[in-house]
């Protein structure tokens, strides 16, 4: 097939994915993407009329290849337009957690991954985009990045918004890896949001399960990350439940006892040698 004959074919198929759209019908318009096929999608993402653009997000999240189309849904995300950019956010989630599901296609270079994840790390931590935006951009960046959260923790925990600031306490695995350790400790202790210090206390009380961790949570807290779970115990902050509650009284019991190696152990047991 010719060059031209290709852009006679890309044409006809974006035009019947904006008259499904005019009508109203994004179905058809999802349906008349996937048979165009991923290169015609990204054509019509790329277009400036709104009709052409939400007829490709919906066929992106139907075609075939779709993860190739993570990169002009991230330019759409940073566009100006709203009614696009969130659901172009939303379906590059739903891509980038199928690619979490399953063994990455051989045909899927590291670098590509490394890229896209740059591109919506970039949204994510841009404080001028909708925090639905915000938060759809974090979700896929933890998609593409199983080691972590594919964001920097502690300026994602600086960050003005508080949902926001959540959100990236939530994107942290369990048990808390001991790289994270410090930011969620800053989270618990400086977070005037209480909700946010909350989240991140019992994301960290949760994982002194994890034994090997206990005394490193426990040294990473000290006595104002602790005197702060307290607080919180007592306060109640809404909406707290009583399972969070209970994760966060964890920590106040293991610290009453100590650790064996832990800073706040061996503290106490000078302590008591100097008391005798």
């Amino acid at each position: 097939m010719s060059a031209l004959q290709l852009l006679v074919v890309a044409a006809a198929g974006i035009a019947a994915m904006r008259a499904a759209a005019l009508r109203g019908d994004l179905d058809e318009a999802a349906r008349q993407g996937a048979l165009a096929g991923p290169a015609v999608v990204s054509r019509a993402l790329t277009a400036r009329d709104r009709p052409t653009q939400l007829a490709a997000i919906a066929a992106a999240a139907l075609v075939e290849d779709r993860a190739e189309l993570l990169a002009p849904l991230a330019r759409v995300a940073g566009g100006p337009d709203r009614q696009t950019a969130i659901p172009a956010a939303e379906v590059a989630r739903t891509i980038a957690r199928e690619l979490a599901r399953r063994d990455r296609p051989d045909d899927l270079a590291a670098d590509d991954v490394a890229a896209w994840r740059a591109q919506w790390a970039e949204l994510a931590l841009r404080g001028d985009r909708w925090i639905e935006l915000r938060v759809a951009a974090l979700d896929t960046v933890v998609a593409l990045d199983p080691a972590g959260i594919g964001v920097d923790l502690s300026a994602a925990l600086r960050d003005a918004d508080p949902e926001f600031r959540r959100a990236a306490v939530s994107a942290v695995a369990l048990p808390v890896p001991a790289a994270a350790h410090a930011a969620l400790t800053g989270a618990v202790i400086h977070d005037v949001d209480p909700t946010t210090a909350l989240a991140a206390a019992q994301s960290l009380c949760l994982s002194l399960e994890a034994t090997a961790q206990r005394a490193a949570i426990l040294d990473a807290l000290g006595p104002d990350g602790l005197a702060r779970i307290r607080a919180l115990v007592g306060q109640k902050p809404q909406p707290a439940t009583a399972a969070a509650l209970r994760d966060l009284r964890r920590c106040v019991s293991y610290s009453g006892r100590g650790s064996p190696g832990s800073a706040i152990h061996k503290r106490a047991a000078s302590s008591r040698r100097s008391a005798q």
